[in-house]
């Protein structure tokens, strides 16, 4: 028999080690106890591991009341191949099985049939069973478990000497495809967790920054400016703004692009778990936690990690959040050892942190440390021009998400999307045109199909004249231009005794524009 790297290998044992050259972890368990009947002629040979109840598939839907940690059988090989039954759960030091692991020494014998330590002599005599060989399976102090087989011949000397040292290679093979399995649980968890944020961000506006207002051609210079360096950013804007969307875009501008992008979401996080999700925690330490838990910090190792809604966090995590902020260093709950990482951070907030400080509602050092480098991004109702431009887009993806034909936007709807104040911004545009294209009979996007879209509207009484209207400096312009537009409709209407058609042609607009505006300034009964 050749190795894999071209040599022959002689000893059964070589071909042992050989066989356990595997990262899976239930490949390694099968790989041993098959290869002990197959290469030492083990009538029967089973491996037991450590671990608690909740852990094991066999004895977690059982719900034992027993909680404290004891030995499952995990693989067996010969006579039988079942992994349940009576020795699926020994307790430490019960049985031999158990004494092996309590005491950490092997227990070997060719005398099975009299030896005082091995019971079950009916079972040994039928199967004609001379010999017992078991041994604790340690790695760096920690118990693993116990490996065990039993032969049907007299094992010599030199091949009980050697199963002992098997067994140490064995416990360094389990460990390993251990770990490995772990780095690759977490791994794929990141893969789908930064995913997932790939998607929610894309999903705000198709994927793209769309508009050419100067306000935000003037943020996203200031963005692209920043993203060449570490500095931590702070972004400023009202819902519905796209801070998501600046996120993404300041990491694939960095030199991190090819690390995770990770988003904690801090309005949403429970207080009592605030810090477990940030940093982390130990197993054991706390009441569910069975196993090792990355916090978003370590996640975000060679990356960005994006804290949204930062001005939502609880006074009492923001603290333990300045020590991160400030060293990249933390401890994970339960744990004494400190964790550091190598991350860049990227806040966003629509609060007024500012006020909030003052209010000693959100701490300054956190403040100051967030706000290394701040970008407001303009609401929709300053860039009026690009809400064309948007709406246009996002009606194409969701006609394509639909997989229906193109649609435009008729007079009247798009004039209603202009006049709007779009107090949810982007993310309300996005699902008015998501319901539009849903509504939508033809290719066209009816005023019908949009839900009321009503600007702020004056409650001040209508002047009679023109000149009244631009001599006031009671009310904004808006207001002025608003009551100036409601009182030509109202001319309009009465000149034509009520007749929509007829008031609309004399305006020189559209029946349907008509109706709108008679909507907006309540005028349609």
């Amino acid at each position: 028999m050749l190795a894999r790297d071209g040599a022959r290998v002689k000893s059964p044992f070589d071909r042992l080690i050989l066989r356990m050259a595997t990262l899976d972890p239930e490949s390694v368990l099968d790989e041993i106890a098959q290869g002990l009947v197959e290469e030492l002629d083990a009538a029967l040979a089973r491996i037991w591991l450590l671990g608690s109840n909740e852990a094991c598939r066999i004895c977690s839907p059982m719900k034992a009341q027993r909680r404290e940690s004891a030995l499952h059988l995990v693989a067996s090989a010969g006579l039988s191949t079942s992994t349940t039954g009576a020795h699926h759960r020994v307790e430490l030091g019960s049985l031999k099985i158990g004494s092996i692991a309590e005491k950490r020494v092997p227990v070997c014998t060719n005398e099975a049939l009299t030896d005082p330590r091995i019971p079950e002599k009916a079972w040994l005599a039928k199967e004609r069973i001379t010999s017992f060989a078991g041994y604790p399976l340690v790695f760096h102090e920690e118990l693993l478990g116990v490996v065990a087989m039993f032969g049907r011949r007299a094992l010599s000397e030199d091949e009980l000497s050697r199963l002992e040292a098997f067994a140490a290679h064995a416990a360094v093979a389990i460990k390993n495809a251990r770990l490995f399995d772990e780095v690759s649980k977490l791994s794929k968890k990141l893969e789908a967790e930064n995913a997932y944020l790939q998607t929610e961000l894309r999903a705000t506006q198709g994927g793209e920054i769309i508009g050419g207002a100067r306000s935000l051609v003037d943020a996203l210079d200031k963005l692209d400016r920043v993203a060449k360096t570490d500095a931590n950013v702070l972004l400023l804007g009202e819902t519905g703004t796209g801070k998501e969307l600046f996120a993404r875009r300041l990491h694939e501008r960095s030199a991190r692009r090819d690390g995770p992008l990770v988003k904690v979401n801090c309005a949403s996080m429970s207080p009592a778990l605030i810090e477990s999700e940030l940093f982390g925690h130990e197993k054991g330490a706390f009441t569910g936690a069975t196993s090792r838990h990355l916090g978003r910090f370590e996640l975000a190792h060679g990356g960005t990690l994006f804290l949204d809604e930062i001005g939502e966090m609880p006074l009492e995590a923001q603290a333990k959040l300045l020590r991160a902020v400030e060293t990249r260093e933390f401890e994970r709950v339960g744990g004494n050892a400190p964790v550091r990482v190598n991350v860049r951070i990227v806040a966003a907030t629509n609060r007024d942190l500012e006020r909030a400080v003052k209010a000693e509602t959100f701490r300054a050092d956190l403040f100051y440390r967030l706000d290394v480098f701040s970008i407001s991004l303009p609401p929709l109702r300053e860039r009026r021009d690009d809400i064309a431009l948007i709406a246009s887009a996002f009606a194409e993806a969701f006609a394509t998400r639909f997989a229906r034909s193109p649609v435009t936007f008729g007079e009247a709807a798009a004039e209603a999307l202009l006049e709007y104040d779009w107090p949810g911004n982007v993310r309300e545009l996005q699902n008015v045109i998501e319901r539009a294209v849903i509504l939508a009979n033809g290719d066209t996007i009816e005023l019908e199909d949009l839900p009321p879209l009503v600007p702020a509207k004056t409650s001040a009484p209508a002047p009679d004249t023109l000149t009244e209207i631009l001599g006031s400096d009671v009310h904004s312009f808006r207001e002025r231009v608003s009551t100036y537009e409601r009182k030509l409709l109202e001319d309009a209407l009465t000149r034509a005794s009520g007749n929509q058609s007829e008031a609309a042609r004399s305006l020189g607009l559209s029946r349907a524009t008509l109706q709108y505006k008679m909507r907006v300034h309540g005028l349609l009964g």
